[in-house]
């Protein structure tokens, strides 16, 4: 936890830059995902699945100085450098980025599905605020799923590499989606149609939730054990 309160008291600015972006991406995706509820209006499911899976991870973020920094000064390496000429257990270094995600994801939720709600009337019609926390919840398991990765490379790789990879697992989502789409399936819609089926009950938000929070411990474990070898110089 002091790693965790170092974090927050780093960089005053990062709770006002995080809930700026966090702003921009709402409307950006309020306005496709209202849509999706105007019956009036074409589907573009496609669209509002990508941008949907594409936001997700993003939750898990505080946008810090050193998120900022990652490509020009390799600002993660020269984190674990520092924790590593202190007296610092890895273990602590690992929990601690574990915390802060979880954090992320409780602060920028709030904001982010929030200002969507606010955003959508069509969607307000068509969701009460329990369906929509439930698919709400659905997608920050989905950003749990993928921000495990992510933590791997951020403590694995140098900043180019780590920019690599993320453009990587980007491209690879992507195709899925694609395919998905042609056969007819949509994850946003499989998503809302759960949640307004089963609101807070539904078993599509808590399958996600236990696999996203799953995922993001394993691959937490890994990279502990992994980055105990790595050479840092």
């Amino acid at each position: 936890m002091k790693i965790v309160k170092k974090d927050f008291a780093s960089d005053k600015f990062q709770m006002i830059w995080t809930v700026l972006f966090m702003l921009y991406m709402g409307f950006a995706a309020g306005v496709a995902i209202n849509e999706q509820f105007d019956h009036s209006q074409g589907f573009t499911s496609l669209f509002v699945d990508f941008i949907m899976v594409l936001f997700a991870p993003f939750l898990g973020f505080l946008f810090t100085r050193r998120s900022f920094k990652y490509l020009s000064e390799d600002s993660y390496t020269r984190m674990l450098y520092f924790y590593r000429s202190i007296p610092v257990p890895a273990s602590a270094i690992f929990v601690a980025r574990v915390v802060n995600s979880l954090i992320a994801f409780g602060i920028n939720s709030l904001v982010y599905y929030g200002f969507i709600y606010a955003l959508g009337n069509h969607l307000r019609d068509a969701m009460t605020i329990p369906e929509y926390i439930a698919f709400a919840l659905t997608w920050v398991g989905i950003g749990l799923l993928l921000t495990g990765p992510n933590i791997y490379w951020e403590h694995m790789c140098r900043g180019k590499i780590y920019l690599r990879n993320n453009l990587f697992m980007t491209a690879v989502t992507v195709g899925p989606i694609i395919i998905l789409n042609l056969l007819g399936f949509s994850i946003f819609r499989f998503a809302a149609n759960a949640s307004m089926r089963w609101g807070l009950l539904s078993p599509v938000m808590w399958g996600s939730l236990i696999v996203g929070l799953g995922t993001l411990v394993l691959m937490s474990r890994l990279t502990y054990l992994r980055q105990q070898t790595r050479d840092l110089s």
